[in-house]
This record gives C-alpha cells, structure tokens and sequence, in this order.
C-alpha cells in the first residue's frame, strides 16, 4: 500500500453504530479516489471495551483502519493522540455523528492541488435527518474566506476540517483544556482556529467537501444546552486571548445586542430559541471560570 496523503482521524466514546456507519461511508470515500492514497486513525476516548470497534468490524476493510485507544482524557487529548498517529502529509478531522459524502475525498484532492499547503480548510456539514433542529451544522452554498468580522466558532464545523501536517507543527497540538470532557467543555477547534489567525495562517470554507451530521438533537432543551457549553468556552476564550482586540470585538458585540435585545431587537436566534442574553451570561461564566483557572495554575507553578 503507498504512503498516505490523508490521514482522517476519528475520535469516538462508546459508539459503536455510529463509529461503524462513519467509518464505512470514509472507506467509501477513498474507494472513490485511488489516486490520494488514504488511512483512517480512529481514536477510542475512554470507550468500554464491549463498546469498541475493531478492524473485523469493518466491512471490506481494505485501506487499513487503524485503532488507539485512550485511558483518559477529552476530545482535544483525542485529537492529538490521532495527529501523533498518523502518518499522512494532512489531517482531516470528522466526527463519529457524520457520514463523509462519497466524492469527499476527491474534493478534498482537488484543493490540495489547487491551493498553498499553509491553510486550514474547511466543509460543509448538513443536517442528515430533517428531524434534527438545525445546530451545529455549516450549509452555506458559496466558498468563503475568513475574516475577523467573522467568529471563528463555527466559520469551520469541528466535524469537518482539513490541517496540512507543516501548519499543524506551526499551530502545535489542540489545548487539552477546551473540548467535550475537559474543564471548559467545547471550543477545543474555536481555539486551534483562532491560534491559525494569528499565526497569519488562512481559514477557508468549501461547500463541496460535504459530511452528513446525525447529531439527533431534537429539543430545544438540548439546543440551549450545548450553546451555553459553546459560549461558556467562548468566554473562556476570551479570557485566553484578552490581548487579540479582533477577538474581543466579538465579545463587545455580543453584549450590544443583548442590551439592544432587552428593548425590542432581534434574539440570537429566535428559531432555536436562543437569546443574546444567554450567549452573554454563558460568556462570562466562562470568563470568570477561565480567571480562576489561572490562578490556580499559577498558584501551582509557584
């Protein structure tokens, strides 16, 4: 088998089906593109042992599927656990909820040859079930190219996103302080994209990269609860990088249309139910959460 081009890390707990229905529809995907070589790095996070994948699992399993697992740790420790792993010139994170469309590997090819090796690229991700509320997903039509007017919370999915291993040794390892099962609960990728920005690195978006997300969130009970993780991390972000001005613009904004919101402006986003009020009151419980948090890492380096 030639080296690989690609490595797709997958990062998974205790999903078996899911694991298994996203893995397969990725060995389709590079079934499709023989001509960039791929692996597939899965990262079991503290999985059960009854509820982990193994290679016989998958189905025609040609492409090599390889196995980590974890001890401990978070979604950002994963994430790294997967990049030391791999052995591919690019890293495409997705996640055990997606399925990779069939042509995504053929895409993906296409703006590597058609782009400098020193961006970070995203794609699109849909709604796989109509059922689902419309959250964390990115279904924009059009290509697009960040800028600071933008938040980088979402510009690019966590779900979907591609970092050539020379702009992952520039940008370094996820912190493993941020993300699902760490202290400050999400924004392990919002962190990784925001350290790419100052690093004068660009961050692009294309919609023909496309996963399917089956995130079966269907409440708006569990909408407002993943946005307040979301914005708790935020504002802990914030608090990270106090001295990026392009950042916090986004903050001072934020507490703008709450207060426009009290006297009749529009909600942050009146379909899910979501306030700005809510966005601002998560931000600075994760603002306060990350202050504290520093001293007590200062208190131990002392």
């Amino acid at each position: 088998m030639p080296e690989p081009v690609i490595s797709i890390i997958v990062c998974t707990r205790d999903r078996p089906e899911q694991l298994l229905r996203c893995v397969t529809s990725i060995v389709t995907a590079t079934r499709r593109a023989p001509d960039c070589p791929a692996e597939i790095v899965v990262v079991e996070n503290e999985s059960k042992p009854s509820l982990r994948l193994r290679d016989d699992d998958v189905v025609g399993n040609q492409r090599g599927v390889r196995f980590i697992s974890l001890a401990q740790g978070g979604l950002a420790m994963a994430r790294n656990a997967g990049m030391r792993a791999a052995t591919g010139q690019y890293f495409v994170f997705t996640d055990d909820d997606c399925t990779m469309e069939a042509d995504y590997i053929r895409d993906l090819a296409r703006h590597i040859a058609e782009r400098p090796r020193n961006v970070v690229i995203g794609g699109r991700v849909a709604l796989a079930s109509n059922e689902d509320l419309p959250f964390t997903i990115k279904d924009e039509p059009e290509p697009q190219d960040y800028d600071v007017t933008i938040h980088p919370g979402g510009f690019i999915q966590g779900c979907n996103f591609v970092v050539p291993r020379q702009v992952a040794k520039i940008i370094g390892e996820f912190d493993p302080s941020y993300g699902v099962g760490a202290h400050f609960l999400a924004g392990e990728d919002t962190d990784y994209f925001i350290r790419a920005r100052i690093a004068d690195i660009p961050l692009q978006y294309f919609p023909d990269m496309c996963v399917l997300h089956h995130h079966g969130r269907r409440t708006l009970a569990d909408i407002r609860r993943l946005n307040r993780s979301y914005c708790y991390a935020n504002g802990a972000l914030y608090g990270k990088y106090r001295r990026q001005p392009w950042l916090l613009k986004h903050f001072y904004w934020a507490i703008g249309a709450a207060a426009r919101e009290l006297t009749g402006g529009p909600a942050f986003d009146a379909r899910l139910g979501l306030t700005w009020r809510s966005v601002v009151s998560a931000n600075f419980a994760g603002l306060f959460a990350f202050g504290l948090w520093s001293l007590q890492q200062g208190r131990r380096q002392r």
